[in-house]
């Protein structure tokens, strides 16, 4: 793990940004450097109890700056970065049986709660099996009708998906929510509404659908706030959220960030508890929560304060029914570009989860110090 961000936190602050940041990454390299990059360390993905007992390394190879993994702990997702304008990120596929490494034809995420990508290619929407290669056409997309977001639903029988029509000249008619039966492939528009900028941008990957674990609600941003839609009944609501919850996978718990702070409601009984060490201040709070697929352990990504090098000192705090601790295990923080310290996703049992110690992303790295996903 690069604890030595810490220290070049402040030479960061007080001297040359980027070639420091070389200096660093090829000091904390140590065993192998990467396949491609003779400066950047390698990615390493640990795979941790959650008695937090210790951790398992289990998967190491070439940098990579965001990943995820497939439920079943075998295939890792992950993307290269590119900084430079000129240069495009690009992104892969890691089988951790075979220690293959594969490029893939777009970018992609995880379908719930099985080994299965969805995967944009040329515009379009793919299904694709990472074990046999097998890739099907969900939904066409083009240059003037991109699409910008996509889910599938928890009980893997619906697909909603965000798509825009360039052509369109009335802005608030220009994105259209679509609701797909993944049985019968048939799909209806179900609503049609105005997105900003930074929401359509294709270089900031911004997330704009979230489904309630039921499956009979969806989350999706529109006209500046964020609506629902109901299955069962087709019925639209706005909410005052600014930001997704995220609810414990039986519904009787939700972590929301109002006004920059974190709160835990009990919806059985509606009592909200700040999840903050200090109710007025947004420093030492939780400010993402990713629920267990069973029962009310949680990881939590925790912002604690501001970095002289234009970044954020942070801890992953994991809460379970007998016990709380964070990650790293020794109590000490972790810059979150710099370090790059990611939570990857859950084992399928819940008795575990992944975490990734990625490359650095800080935006000293980025043409003009503009930062950008994609």
């Amino acid at each position: 793990m690069k604890i030595k961000s810490v220290a070049l936190a402040t030479v960061l602050f007080t001297a040359s940004v980027c070639s420091l940041l070389s200096l660093y990454t090829a000091n904390a390299a140590g065993a192998v450097p990467a396949a491609t990059n003779t400066t950047a360390p390698p990615t390493k993905i640990y795979q941790i109890g959650i008695d937090g007992k210790k951790q398992a390394l289990v998967a190491q190879f070439q940098a990579m700056h965001r990943a995820s993994m497939s439920p079943s702990g075998r295939f890792l997702y992950a993307e290269k970065q590119g900084f430079k304008k000129d240069e495009q990120t690009v992104p892969y596929l890691f089988d951790t049986k075979t220690k293959q490494l594969s490029q893939l034809s777009g970018f992609a995420k995880w379908a719930t709660g099985k080994d299965e990508l969805l995967i944009m290619d040329k515009g379009s929407l793919y299904r694709f099996n990472p074990l046999t290669k097998q890739k099907t056409l969900l939904v066409t997309g083009t240059a003037d009708t991109p699409i910008l977001d996509y889910a599938i639903s928890p009980d893997g029988h619906y697909l909603t998906f965000i798509q825009a029509n360039k052509k369109e000249p009335d802005s608030q008619k220009r994105n259209q929510l679509y609701l797909q039966d993944m049985n019968t492939l048939k799909m209806k528009v179900n609503d049609q509404f105005f997105l900003s900028d930074r929401e359509v941008s294709s270089t900031q990957s911004v997330a704009l659908i979230y489904w309630i674990p039921t499956s009979k609600k969806v989350l999706y941003k529109a006209n500046g706030t964020i609506k629902e839609l109901d299955l069962p009944t087709g019925l639209k609501y706005t909410h005052s959220f600014k930001s997704f919850p995220a609810y414990s996978n039986d519904m009787k718990l939700r972590f929301d960030v109002k006004e920059g702070n974190g709160f835990m409601t009990d919806l059985q009984t509606g009592k909200s508890t700040p999840t903050g060490e200090h109710p007025q201040s947004l420093e030492r709070d939780l400010i993402q929560v990713f629920w267990s697929p069973i029962g009310h352990n949680y990881v939590a990504e925790k912002y604690l304060f501001t970095s002289n090098a234009q970044d954020a000192y942070e801890q992953l705090v994991i809460k379970t029914l007998n016990k709380t601790f964070v990650y790293p295990f020794d109590g000490g923080p972790f810059l979150n570009t710099i370090d790059n310290i990611q939570f990857l996703g859950w084992a399928a049992d819940g008795k575990s989860f992944f975490v990734g110690d990625l490359d650095s992303v800080h935006m000293s790295r980025f043409d003009g110090w503009q930062p950008r996903i994609r």
